[in-house]
């Protein structure tokens, strides 16, 4: 039965180490074991279900593509990536499109069972039986149907032109010889070790201290892969200990160093530091749904203009990022760099509030029809960069009358609220794919679970715009729809943006063949060609 494991020696010989309080401590990376410092618990190993990065998960599940470190999407379980000049991508004249899949051959799931087109068809239909949770249905619920000639082909046809379709399947397919008829959501063998193509298969996950990782025998890729046999992911939520950890040796390896360790790290001979600008931003989220006064335009705008973002990224941050404007980074050919700015001026946010009906009351909180503007903000516990970062926003908020009490949570946990809407404002971020689609975040009928809308926002132009885009192939055409539509998030401003996000990750000098990622498909994504020199 999958998931269920007779503990090795050598799974053992790792759970003592972990269990004995430093008495016994790996001190340095092996192609025997790297242990990775990593800042959350995994809330399920079912990559369709997951609200966080998918970085352990994607080490055992493959998807039928990726993003590289350059952001071009290249295949991983196809055979090729379906185009309409190689024929793989068919308009139809009723204005639907048709996708063919060539599946690579000789894969197989980790019991040996051939991957099929089959899985791909079954993935489809699971999603879009509406019986389970997954994470978003963005793109599934536009499939009419999958067919499958062969056990190498799946041809995916779209009620409309999706431009998104390369990305489709970056998270890979579900095992029908092992789902089929169970409800995905109580699969609890899959959920927590799920079967996979992948270079490795979860030889354990101890919950609350870290999930065992070992190498898949008969990779596809070749005998040679991968090359490192075990990983160990140890969940160590707190910054400073998840580095005075890489410091000691008892972890090698820590993805997405808070920056306000990266000075400290610098000096570490051991460590190498690699950077690279990431696709995403680190934004607030404001439910309007949760909280009503967030609904008003005004409010939003004042929000924003209170908010002193230069300042941030000079001190807080160390100039490590830079402060954007919106969703779509610099990185992408679809980026607008003309859009409605907010500087910082207290002076403009007081006048917003005061236009919008809200006045100062005797506390310095503002207040209408006897409700103070006060909120919630959450963010994840243990990070201290948000830690402080939400911190200033609090005083800076005040300054306005506007009251925000800082809640911090779990990185785990934090992931269930967003998803249910229970929250009035978030400070996180969104790592996002190669692809420039924003449809997910801002159209009106993206909320959770069809999409990551948990803003709650809804306007009909923007959302028409956002449709326009996914429905358009001709990539200039596309881009230009989605400058548009970037003009109208920020006037509207539905989010506070903030900064970007430069992906630094502390790695060992000997690691060769890292290079980082900055989509979503983060830097674990070429896992299996990692290897560790000779010391």
């Amino acid at each position: 039965m999958i998931g269920t494991y007779r503990k090795s020696a050598r799974v053992l010989a790792v759970a003592c180490c972990l269990g004995c309080r430093g008495e016994v401590k790996q001190t340095g990376a092996s192609n025997d074991l790297l242990t990775v410092g990593y800042d959350r618990e995994p809330d399920t190993m079912n990559r369709y279900a997951t609200h966080i990065l998918e970085d352990i998960e994607s080490c055992v599940v493959e998807g039928l593509v990726t993003n590289d470190e350059k952001m071009n999407v290249v295949a991983v379980l196809a055979a090729d990536i379906p185009t309409t000049t190689n024929g793989g991508v068919r308009m139809r004249a009723d204005g639907g499109m048709d996708v063919t899949w060539k599946l690579r051959p000789g894969v197989r799931w980790h019991d040996g069972v051939p991957h099929t087109s089959a899985d791909v068809k079954f993935t489809v239909d699971a999603i879009n039986k509406g019986d389970w949770k997954p994470e978003s249905v963005d793109g599934f619920d536009r499939i009419t149907s999958v067919d499958t000639p062969d056990s190498l082909t799946a041809v995916v046809h779209y009620r409309e032109v999706y431009a998104p379709y390369q990305q489709q399947f970056a998270r890979g397919t579900l095992p029908k010889h092992v789902l089929d008829g169970q409800n995905i959501d109580r699969a609890t063998a899959y959920n927590r070790a799920p079967l996979g193509t992948g270079p490795y298969k979860v030889a354990e996950w101890k919950t609350g201290e870290y999930i065992l990782l070992e190498r898949s025998p008969n990779y596809w890729r070749g005998a040679e892969f991968p090359k490192i046999k075990r990983i160990l992911f140890r969940f160590l939520t707190n910054t400073t200990t998840r580095i005075n950890q890489l410091k000691s040796g008892e972890v090698q390896l820590v993805a997405l160093v808070p920056w306000d360790k990266v000075r400290e790290l610098r000096a570490i001979p051991s460590v190498r530091l690699n950077q690279v600008v990431g696709n995403g931003y680190e934004h607030v989220s404001l439910n309007e749904k949760h909280f009503p006064p967030f609904a008003d335009v005004r409010v939003r705008r004042a929000l924003a203009h209170a908010i002193d973002r230069e300042l941030l990224v000079r001190t807080i941050l160390d100039g490590l990022v830079q402060v954007v404007n919106g969703p779509i980074q610099p990185l992408s050919p679809a980026y607008e760099p003309n859009v409605t700015t907010y500087a910082f001026d207290p002076v403009k946010s007081r006048r917003l509030l005061d236009d919008a009906g809200w006045t100062v009351g005797a506390d310095g909180v503002r207040t209408k029809d006897g409700h103070r503007l006060s909120f919630t903000l959450i963010t994840q516990a243990g990070f201290a960069i948000r830690e402080t970062v939400s911190q200033t926003l609090q005083r800076q908020w005040r300054d306005v009358g506007v009251e925000a009490n800082v809640r911090l949570v779990d990185g785990t946990s934090i992931s269930g609220l967003w998803f249910a809407g229970d929250f009035d404002g978030m400070l996180h971020w969104w790592q996002q794919g190669a692809d420039p689609e924003i449809t997910l975040f801002f159209a009106a009928d993206r909320t959770p679970p069809a999409g990551r809308n948990i803003n709650f926002f809804t306007d009909d132009t923007l959302t028409a715009l956002l449709y326009a885009s996914d429905r358009t192939v001709d990539i200039p055409a596309r881009n230009a729809l989605l400058r548009t539509a970037q003009r109208r998030v920020a006037d509207l401003v539905p989010e506070l943006p903030l900064y970007n996000t430069s992906k630094i990750d502390a790695v060992p000098v000997r690691l060769r063949n890292f290079t980082g990622n900055p989509t979503n498909a983060g830097p674990f994504w070429n896992v299996y060609a990692w290897e560790l020199s000779p010391p």
